[in-house]
């Protein structure tokens, strides 16, 4: 029972509850910093796994308070340092860093006292009911205040550099499609155009046969420049709306797949355009790696958030971590908070769902 598995994390408290007395009323001091590291390191452990525990057992997420491991830099002494005391004087560089991290941090002094209380006051909660248990748990063990603030920098900073890298991957992609595809045609049919030109008089049929070559290369390029304004945003999503532009998506999908909409509105541009090549991607994983026989597709609008679930019923163990996509799909709805979850048993079925905050503005235009 999920009690029982909660009940258990609190033994491992108490065995190290007991590590910093046995090392400070023994034989030397020497065994007081590694009792201070082992205590500070394990509260950390059980706290991440409460934390993992609340999230996966009781469906309560609970966030990491702690900030980033800084970086152990050199000085411009550390170019003179040299064999044993270069390493001697690092080591000293790398703790006094390590405990000025720990140390400063309020969210370490947190874990510490859930760790004290957690054993007698966490039982007691817990036999009342795991959601008093929960709130106990999060309480402590929740970034508050200057670390909630701190990691919404972070995470503000990571999604703006990740959103100008992708422009300019975007910028470089259609710069390169552009070259190599629409530009050199519309070189090839001026130079076909000009050879066509000089024939007219000597050689006409030569001539018709050189501009019906340049009107099949015109037709190439305008097709490829089409393709390039799809991959950009797509015509029917701007004029239809992101509705209509999931079904076109589902049906040129090679599966069978079903659409369900309840969307009364639409979203802002940007986001629309990334919610549909969000699904775009799913469903090419699904076609990719799922050897599912069928998928379904569902939109939905409430309580302020935009909610796209793709499923199917195949193999399943889709992993986020595989290289199949699912990171690229987090990536590109990270700018806008957005968020994917993905359930996918082996044996399947497989459901992955993106959530982002948004409010609709102008009435929908649908076919339906």
């Amino acid at each position: 029972m999920v009690w029982l598995a909660l009940l258990g994390l609190k033994l491992p408290a108490v065995a190290l509850l007991a590590v910093p007395a046995l090392a400070f009323t023994h034989v030397s001091a020497a065994l007081s910093f590694p009792a201070i590291v082992v205590l500070v390191a394990g509260s950390r452990r059980l706290a991440e796994l409460s934390r993992e525990a609340h999230r996966r057992w009781v469906g309560v997420g609970i966030e990491r308070p702690y900030p980033p491991r800084p970086a152990l830099e050199r000085t411009e002494q550390g170019w003179y340092w040299t064999g044993y005391d270069y390493h001697r004087r690092r080591a000293m560089a790398a703790v006094s860093l390590w405990f000025n991290w720990v140390g400063r941090d309020p969210a370490t002094w947190r874990d510490l006292l859930w760790l004290a209380a957690d054993p007698v006051v966490g039982t007691v909660l817990l036999l009342g009911g795991l959601r008093a248990h929960a709130a106990w748990t999060r309480a402590l063990l929740a970034p508050a205040g200057s670390a909630r603030l701190g990691a919404r920098v972070r995470q503000l900073t990571d999604t703006r550099a990740e959103a100008l890298d992708a422009q300019a991957a975007e910028l470089e992609r259609i710069e390169r499609d552009l070259h190599d595809g629409a530009q050199a045609r519309l070189v090839a049919i001026q130079l076909t155009l000009g050879l066509a030109r000089r024939r007219l008089r000597k050689d006409p049929d030569g001539a018709d046969e050189l501009v019906r070559e340049a009107r099949e290369t015109a037709a190439e390029a305008v097709r490829q420049l089409r393709d390039l304004v799809h991959g950009i945003r797509p015509p029917v999503l701007t004029e239809r709306g992101l509705v209509d532009a999931l079904r076109l998506l589902a049906l040129e999908h090679p599966l069978a797949v079903t659409v369900t909409a309840d969307l009364p509105g639409r979203p802002a541009p940007p986001l629309e355009s990334a919610v549909y090549f969000a699904a775009a991607e799913l469903l090419t994983n699904v076609a990719k790696h799922a050897r599912a026989g069928g998928a379904a597709l569902s939109v939905v609008h409430s309580g302020g958030m935009l909610r796209l679930a793709v499923s199917d019923d195949g193999i399943g163990g889709a992993d986020p971590a595989g290289g199949t996509g699912l990171e690229g799909v987090r990536r590109r709805l990270r700018p806008f908070d957005g968020t994917l979850t993905v359930d996918s048993p082996p044996g399947g079925p497989t459901i992955a769902t993106l959530e982002v905050p948004c409010a609709l503005s102008s009435p929908r235009i649908s076919s339906c």
